[in-house]
């Protein structure tokens, strides 16, 4: 018999003893990790290796349960001037590879930190987060065998009020959620398994991720998801291709090599390595909004042919991802790429701006900034040259060249304060600047026609309100806003919620 056709045969034996298992099956297969049982693997974790691994909370779900995160780093309970990444699994209920993964990963670090030369670099050189469940309300649905749990995809938000679980009708696709071409995205059904939700950030689980990102700046972010079609099994998939036009992402050359290089390293049940290929900017999904406007590297791989195995198969396919995940973070350690710091001349303190490598630079794309603790910056190139401009508000804006070859090139820059008197710069299209005379400083808020009465907030990036700049804004109207005279400079995040609609600025305070 030909090789194809024993392939074939092989596949189709394979999709029947799945069905099978799946047709009697009342839950998961117990190989997959529950909630409790990582929570207590944690701990237990935390004991034994104190030094390099600390529990962390990134947000609480929509039932308000806490979602678990951990930092791999050789001082893990302190943040450090390090790159970081960002790995996550089961933004889908039904898709536990990834959760496995992350598992078999961080078992990895832990165990080889002291005796493995290559993962004691790992550990030491950067910042490692990882989230094994995002959606922890579906995956504790899916994991006590819930209505549907096989198909059950989305979050538990109850859509029609009846206090019950009814599948498909409730939930949200947290890769739907997001705020990036949402109203061209008509998936408004809550019937349908990728609806939308009933408006941008509307689920509390990427609202967490999101504002981490915003606070972190991680060099890099990774989706684990476990593939509901066949068609793209096994895949990586890197950002972007602009549906809009405008090609292919500013960063393409360096997101292809990147994927090249860890799906090369990647190994699916077959023996064979992974599939690269780039993404699509059309959804409102997370990798689309994390790269478009913050211009970190975002990656989907897609895990499997399949989203749910039994027996010896559940670990091994993570522990291959898990190993091939090693490619993706030693690029990070070794570069090439450039990376610095960003001060305030006068002061010498960090500051936050942004970083343009203009020959990988697009409008459409960003902007790129330092995060806020010290100003730091790290973008992943290819060898070549280029020049760097650095801007802040409040600050003059300045250029310098650099050659990349190998490994990472430091270019630092002080900048000059501009004393203009130029107030607050503010990301959001109702938010518009302005600098009211007698006081510090103030935004002025822009509300459409048509909205119902609003409410503004201000949080520090830890998530803190700090102020409530105003109640019951009327819509169709411009609204001038103090900022709080006690607050530092700094950056910080305006929430302005009117009905069941909201968006979030940034503003950077200098002061």
């Amino acid at each position: 018999m030909p090789t194809s056709v024993n392939r074939l045969f092989a596949i189709l034996l394979g999709v029947f003893l799945f069905s099978s298992i799946t047709a009697s099956a009342t839950e998961p297969d117990p190989n997959y990790w529950r909630l409790a049982d990582i929570q207590d693997q944690f701990d237990i974790w935390e004991a034994e290796y104190p030094d390099i691994f600390h529990q962390m909370i990134i947000g609480t779900s929509g039932l308000r349960e806490d979602i678990p995160m951990v930092r791999i780093s050789d001082n893990a309970a302190f943040s450090e001037a390090e790159p970081r990444m960002l790995f996550h699994g089961a933004l889908h209920a039904n898709e536990p590879n990834g959760t496995t993964a992350i598992m078999k990963t961080i078992e990895a670090l832990l165990v080889g930190y002291n005796h493995d030369p290559a993962v004691t670099a790992r550990v030491d050189s950067l910042e490692l987060f990882y989230v094994p469940i995002l959606n922890v309300d579906g995956h504790n649905h899916v994991f006590s065998g819930g209505v549907s749990w096989a198909d059950w995809r989305k979050t538990m938000r109850d859509n029609n009020g009846n206090g019950e679980p009814d599948f498909p009708y409730d939930g949200v696709d947290l890769n739907r959620n997001w705020d990036w071409n949402w109203d061209a995205y008509d998936e408004e059904d809550p019937s349908s398994l990728k609806y939308k939700g009933p408006y941008p950030f509307s689920e509390p689980e990427i609202m967490a991720v999101r504002d981490f990102i915003l606070e972190q700046r991680p060099v890099v972010v990774v989706d684990y998801h476990s593939p509901v079609t066949i068609s793209w099994r096994n895949y990586i998939f890197w950002p972007w291709m602009d549906t809009g036009g405008g090609g292919m992402g500013p960063d393409a050359a360096v997101s292809e090599d990147v994927a090249e290089l860890w799906a090369g390293a990647t190994l699916n049940e077959d023996g064979n390595h992974y599939n690269e290929i780039y993404a699509y900017s059309t959804l409102p999904k997370e990798q689309c909004w994390v790269y478009g406007r913050t211009g970190i590297l975002a990656y989907i791989m897609e895990i499997s042919d399949h989203c749910w195995w039994s027996g010896a198969d559940v670990d091994t396919i993570g522990a291959r991802v898990a190993r091939g995940s090693n490619a993706l973070v030693d690029r990070v350690i070794d570069g090439p790429g450039i990376r610095g710091q960003i001060r305030s001349l006068a002061s010498g303190q960090p500051i936050v701006a942004e970083v343009k490598i203009n020959q990988m630079h697009s409008d459409s794309v960003g902007p790129r900034l330092t995060e806020a603790g010290y100003g730091m910056y790290y973008r992943l190139t290819t060898a070549g040259s280029y020049t760097v401009t650095v801007s802040c508000e409040g600050y003059n804006p300045q250029t310098k060249s650099v050659t990349v070859a190998d490994g990472w090139q430091q270019l630092d820059f002080d900048l000059e304060p501009n004393m203009s008197g130029v107030g607050p710069a503010v990301e959001s299209s109702w938010l518009v600047t302005s600098h009211m005379p007698g006081s510090d400083h103030s935004i002025r808020l822009e509300m459409p026609a048509g909205l119902p009465a609003a409410t503004v907030e201000l949080f520090d990036l830890r998530g803190h309100r700090v102020g409530v700049l105003g109640h019951g804004l009327e819509a169709g109207r411009g609204h001038e806003l103090d900022l709080p005279k006690h607050i530092s400079g700094g950056v910080y995040l305006v929430r302005v919620v009117a009905g069941n609609q909201q968006q979030t600025g940034r503003v950077v305070i200098v002061r």
